[in-house]
């Protein structure tokens, strides 16, 4: 999973506020997009979820000795989730609230 950090994304004010300074505004193409990192997020969430029924099905057959391992993958498969369903119902939300806007 590909974690974003956030003192590249943010332009300090003061450069902001100078309009001949625009080239040093941070530019679309060097932070990823949202649908790159949503992608990622759900691409993780479905990996996680797959290494968990595989080690149910080891379970299942016999074939699993440390059973620590299975417990670690459930843990990730189900804070990957969380995280999905997160960054999900909060993206949903931030629509509603730009289309309710009064321009």
């Amino acid at each position: 999973m590909y974690i974003i950090p956030i003192s590249s994304s943010i332009t300090p004010l003061d450069i902001m506020s100078q309009k001949e300074n625009t080239a040093n505004i941070v530019s679309d193409t060097d932070s990823p997009s949202f649908a790159d990192v949503f992608s990622e997020f759900f691409n993780t969430a479905e990996e996680t979820q797959q290494t968990v029924q595989e080690d149910s099905l080891k379970i299942i057959s016999g074939n699993i000795n440390d059973l620590h391992t299975v417990y670690n993958n459930l843990t990730k498969a189900a804070v990957a989730l969380e995280t999905f369903v997160a960054v999900k119902e909060t993206a949903i939300s931030s629509y509603k609230e730009i289309m309710q806007m009064s321009l």
